[in-house]
C-alpha cells in the first residue's frame, strides 16, 4: 500500500469515530500518524511503503497498551494484558486495516473501563 493508500485508510477510519488526524512525520516513504483519544490515550499509526512495515498501537500514559504491526507483511499482535507479548497465533497474525484496529481499540477501551 502506498503512502497517499494509507492515509486515506487512517482518514476513514478516524471518521468513523470523529478522531481528529494528526501527522507527526512523514517522509518520501514513510508516514506517522496520531488520533487523540483522550488527554492521555491515543492511537499511533505508521506504515513504510518501501519495506511494507506498519506499526498501529494503542497508547495509554505513555506506554503501550495493545498494538499490532507487520515487518515485510508478516503481522503480529501484542495483546491488552500482555503487551511486550508478540501474539503469533491465527488470530495474531491476522492482517488488519487501520478500521479494524480502532475497532478492536474501541472495543478494549469499553471492556476496561477506559472510556
Amino acid at each position: 500500500m502506498n503512502l497517499n493508500e494509507f492515509i486515506g485508510c487512517v482518514k476513514s477510519a478516524s471518521d468513523e469515530y470523529s478522531l481528529k488526524v494528526g501527522i507527526l512525520a512523514r517522509t518520501k516513504n514513510a508516514i506517522k500518524i496520531r488520533l487523540e483519544i483522550s488527554p492521555i490515550i491515543f492511537v499511533q499509526f505508521y506504515h513504510h511503503q518501501k519495506s511494507n512495515t506498519s506499526n498501529y498501537v494503542l497508547v495509554g500514559w505513555n506506554r503501550r497498551l495493545y498494538g499490532r504491526d507487520s515487518v515485510g507483511g508478516e503481522w503480529h499482535r501484542h495483546p491488552f494484558h500482555n503487551p511486550l507479548e508478540h501474539d503469533t497465533s491465527r488470530e495474531g497474525v491476522r492482517e488488519v486495516t487501520p478500521s479494524e484496529f480502532l475497532e478492536e481499540v474501541f472495543e478494549i477501551l469499553q471492556e476496561e473501563e477506559l472510556i
